[in-house]
């Protein structure tokens, strides 16, 4: 394995390995807000000889499931006030929070939640009233992050999905031109 690694070829092992630090430093990314590691890591994979294709597949898919599932937190997020509302106060929320507007539901106010639970004219006492804007507060603050979370994950997904694009398709055209028959105007012809 080790010579199959000298001559440029990678080994299941350093696969792994790098997978794993490529998803620590995605890890990372989410909790700085900031993906320049991990670009930094992208690019080294990429300018890597060969290029480590097999790895930025992986890390595709990788993103892509990460990508899915901060979407399905971000929904629940979102659902479990939408039912908490609905089932002990009899409010429905879902005008001013549409589940087909999810990016927009953190930029709603506790005040704006709330006054739909006063107006409604449900008895909520003074300890339960502050539980839960406790508890919606917590729901937009988590919202808020994991749509930065989903937008900085979105971005490196795309990245390395376009990276992987373009390094097929100039392989493919090398393949495509190493597999075709020499042009009679590049061969070097001997005239007598």
């Amino acid at each position: 394995m080790n010579d199959l690694s000298d001559h440029g070829f990678i080994t299941v092992a350093e696969i792994s390995y790098l997978r794993l630090e490529a998803m620590r430093l995605f890890e990372q990314c989410l909790t700085n807000g900031d993906d320049s590691a991990m670009v930094t890591f992208i690019e080294q994979q990429i300018v890597h000889q060969p290029p480590r294709i097999q790895l930025l597949r992986d890390l595709t898919e990788d993103l892509q499931q990460r990508l899915l599932s901060l979407r399905e937190y971000h929904f629940d997020v979102r659902e479990r006030v939408v039912r908490t509302l609905h089932d002990n106060y009899g409010v429905d929320i879902s005008a001013i929070a549409p589940p087909t507007k999810l990016n927009q539901y953190h930029h709603l106010t506790t005040e704006q939640i709330l006054s739909l639970v006063v107006d409604a004219g449900t008895a909520v006492g003074a300890e339960e009233l502050i539980i839960l804007r406790k508890t919606v507060e917590a729901s937009l603050q988590m919202a808020a992050q994991l749509f930065h979370d989903i937008q900085l994950t979105a971005h490196l997904h795309y990245l390395v999905s376009d990276w992987l694009e373009g390094m097929n398709a100039t392989a493919a055209r090398q393949h495509w031109n190493s597999a075709l028959p020499a042009s009679p105007n590049n061969q070097n012809t001997t005239y007598h």
